[in-house]
C-alpha cells in the first residue's frame, strides 16, 4: 500500500469529490434560473442536477441497446430537461433557458479561466532550461 493512504483520506477525498459535484454544477443552474427570474437554492440546483444526471444516464444506457441510440443524444438531452423541471418545479421552457444560460455562463468562465492562466503562462513562468547548458 503506498504511503499515507488509509481508508479515511479515501472518504473524505470522496466527500469532497461529492460536494464539488453537487454544488459547482448547482451554481451555474442556479445563475440561470437566477436570470430568468426563478429563485431556487443552490443546492437544491445541485442535487436536481445531479438526479438528473443519474437518470438520464440510466435511461440512455438501457436505450443504448435498442435502435433508438440513433436519436439517444437529442432524446437524453429531452429526459434531463424532463426532470430538472420536475425537481425544480418549472416549466419545461425555463428549465431550458436555465441550461443554455448555465452552458454560457460555464463558456464565459472557462474562456476567462483561460485567459487568466494563459497570461501567467506568459509572462511568469521561468524560460526553458537549454539542452547542454544546465545553470547552477
Amino acid at each position: 500500500m503506498p504511503p499515507f493512504f488509509d481508508f479515511l483520506s479515501l472518504g473524505i477525498g470522496f466527500f469532497v469529490f461529492l460536494l464539488s459535484a453537487i454544488v459547482l454544477p448547482g451554481v451555474f443552474i442556479w445563475i440561470g434560473l437566477k436570470i430568468i427570474g426563478k429563485e431556487r437554492g443552490i443546492l437544491r440546483c445541485g442535487m436536481a442536477n445531479l438526479a438528473a444526471f443519474v437518470i438520464t444516464s440510466f435511461v440512455a444506457f438501457i436505450l443504448h441497446f435498442t435502435p433508438l441510440a440513433i436519436i439517444l443524444p437529442l432524446l437524453g438531452f429531452l429526459i434531463y430537461l424532463y426532470v430538472l423541471k420536475t425537481l425544480l418545479d418549472i416549466s419545461f421552457i425555463e428549465a431550458f433557458a436555465a441550461t443554455i444560460i448555465a452552458g454560457v455562463v460555464i463558456f464565459l468562465v472557462s474562456v476567462a479561466l483561460l485567459l487568466i492562466f494563459g497570461v501567467w503562462m506568459l509572462f511568469f513562468t521561468p524560460p526553458p532550461m537549454q539542452m547542454g547548458h544546465p545553470r547552477f
